[in-house]
């Protein structure tokens, strides 16, 4: 004969699991039991029997029990009741509902309201600290603008142990090592978050710690660029030397010395640092030993700027010209067209364009396939110091007027109440003119559909970014050459400028440094403490360095975790 036991059913409250979770609970229970024991204990028998009473009747049974108590009860005793009651009917979803729909339903939370579900109890804990669920929320704020919030954290560059090929942080060179490269992934990602909100939280608020490094050049400063990754920081000067500091004590390390006149420009990698001079020559160093290893030899004027990556080197100079030198085949050419000074040159990602800036007002799109000028940008009334183009995956709302009026169309047609029923003439030219003026951008990955549609706000379009000293900021499509925006906020001409994703940083004459918000084009800081005009600026994901032509170099550390005196 079979015997079979009937598995006991509990009501949601007093599951065992949701009982084995509430600590509070616990400590009712203790509590009640502390009180009892206070009592005769005759009258410990009697409330224990009518607890025990309760608790094995039937439903109908305890219904009508409360009932006789409620009728009894006084004014104090029904206050208590109500206060009572309220709190525990509240329902734990995460006991009741599957865990894909408890892990979906913490997904769509922001990062305070995980971090205030974490303080919940120990099983909430467990589940609003899940890894999975901090990946995601550092892929949508890290190096870029979370499309929900508007915010964005920075990257932050691990100290190299072992050296790999990466592109330092420059002045003019705006590719980000890949976030794989540059993230511990055995830590939590909820720490990665934290410690990038931090240093995002300071960007915001302008907080940082400000230092100056003694001075060791004899005249201004022209160039700089500084590598965290690498701890080094490498200034070029009028006096004709360039000098590798170590960036974190602002210690020199060594002073390059062999230029015959300024030092107008420079860029180093894992390996080596190439300087430019008003000596009409290119210098390569190994900027271990101080050694010089070549001497590149062609321009009949000064090297005012220069640019590389792993197969060419690109020099702009006062001889109007700039020439292409093929660190492979050791060929060299040259691009003519600009008419006066070349102030800055820069190699697109896939070596095959180059963009320059000239003391002529223009800038210029080069074609480096057909060795010819592809553009010509004009619109700055005075020479363009500086034009960088932007880096894969930069987002922004520098939109094209025709674009710009184009959605506002959408947006109007879309809210119109004519706009469900589209059989008017109107709407069909409406149609017909959106669907021709809107380019089709890429759509980045995201994890919900709302994410997408609010990506469309944002382009994805390849531009230039430019620096004049008509004192403006110029963003240009870099695919039709138009002028997108103009920024303004200096009082006097721009020396130099650079940004990444999240921040542009420009110096100006008068000795100011903007911090500008990159994807709106709004300002958001000033830093203070030039005293002359700034000639340099280079910037990291916790830090600007800036020189002036006094040779005053500061170092404005965002990663600090107090305030700094402005």
């Amino acid at each position: 004969m079979n015997c079979t036991t009937k598995t006991p059913t509990y009501c949601y409250r007093h599951s065992p699991e949701l009982i084995k979770s509430r600590n509070k609970e616990d400590e009712t229970t203790t509590h009640l039991q502390n009180e009892l024991n206070l009592l005769p204990l005759t009258t410990q028998h009697q409330i224990t029997s009518i607890w025990s009473t309760y608790q094995t009747a039937t439903k109908d049974q305890r219904l009508l029990i409360l009932k006789g108590i409620l009728s009894s009860s006084c004014t104090p005793q029904l206050s208590y009741i109500s206060n009572t009651v309220k709190p525990l009917l509240r329902t734990d979803f995460t006991f009741i509902f599957p865990p894909e729909i408890t892990k979906h339903i913490f997904s769509l939370l922001d990062a305070s309201s995980l971090c205030a579900a974490a303080q919940v109890n120990l099983h909430w804990k467990t589940l609003a600290d899940d890894d999975t669920l901090w990946h995601r929320m550092c892929e949508q704020h890290i190096n870029k603008k979370c499309v929900k919030c508007g915010w964005g954290l920075p990257l932050l560059q691990k100290r190299k142990v072992i050296r790999v090929q990466k592109r330092p942080a420059t002045e003019d060179m705006c590719e980000e090592v890949p976030a794989a490269k540059r993230i511990d992934q055995r830590r939590p990602w909820k720490d990665v978050y934290s410690e990038r909100l931090v240093v995002g939280r300071n960007w915001r608020r302008n907080h940082f710690n400000s230092r100056v490094l003694d001075h060791q050049h004899k005249s201004g400063i022209t160039t700089l660029q500084f590598c965290e990754a690498q701890n080094i920081l490498i200034t070029g000067s009028y006096d004709k030397s360039a000098i590798v500091w170590n960036l974190e004590t602002g210690q020199v390390l060594r002073r390059l010395e062999g230029h015959a006149r300024a030092i107008r420009t420079l860029q180093f990698d894992d390996t080596k640092l190439v300087t430019g001079s008003m000596d009409n020559t290119l210098r390569i160093w190994n900027y271990q030993t101080g050694q010089c290893i070549r001497t590149l030899e062609g321009h009949t004027d000064g090297v005012v700027h220069l640019n590389f990556n792993c197969r060419i080197l690109a020099s702009g100079s006062a001889d109007a010209t700039i020439k292409i030198w093929n660190f492979q085949t050791g060929e060299c050419f040259t691009l003519t067209g600009h008419t006066k000074v070349v102030n800055h040159v820069s190699i697109h990602k896939d070596s095959t364009t180059l963009v320059s800036s000239s003391d002529d007002g223009s800038i210029r799109i080069w074609d480096l396939e057909r060795r010819c000028c592809a553009r010509i940008l004009n619109g700055h009334m005075a020479p363009v110091q500086t034009a960088i183009p932007s880096m894969t995956g930069f987002l922004h709302t520098f939109f094209q007027p025709q674009l710009k009026k184009a959605k506002l169309l959408i947006k109007q047609r879309q809210s119109s109440p004519s706009s469900s029923s589209g059989s008017s003439d109107e709407d069909d030219t409406m149609t017909m003119t959106t669907t021709t003026t809107i380019p089709k951008f890429p759509k980045r990955r995201s994890s919900n559909s709302s994410s997408k549609s609010e990506d469309c706000d944002r382009s994805s379009e390849q531009v230039i970014i430019s620096g004049s000293l008509d004192n403006t900021i110029k963003i240009w499509s870099l695919e039709t050459g138009e002028c997108l925006q103009t920024l303004f906020g200096h009082v006097q001409g721009i020396w130099t400028l650079a940004y990444d994703k999240l921040h542009l940083v420009s110096g100006s004459h008068d000795g100011s440094l903007k911090l500008w918000d990159i994807e709106s084009g709004l300002p958001m800081h000033c830093l203070d403490g030039h005293t002359s005009a700034v000639t340099a600026v280079a910037l990291s994901d916790t830090k600007v360095v800036s020189a002036d032509d006094k040779g005053q170099i500061r170092i404005f550390d965002f990663g600090c975790t107090s305030k700094s005196p402005v």
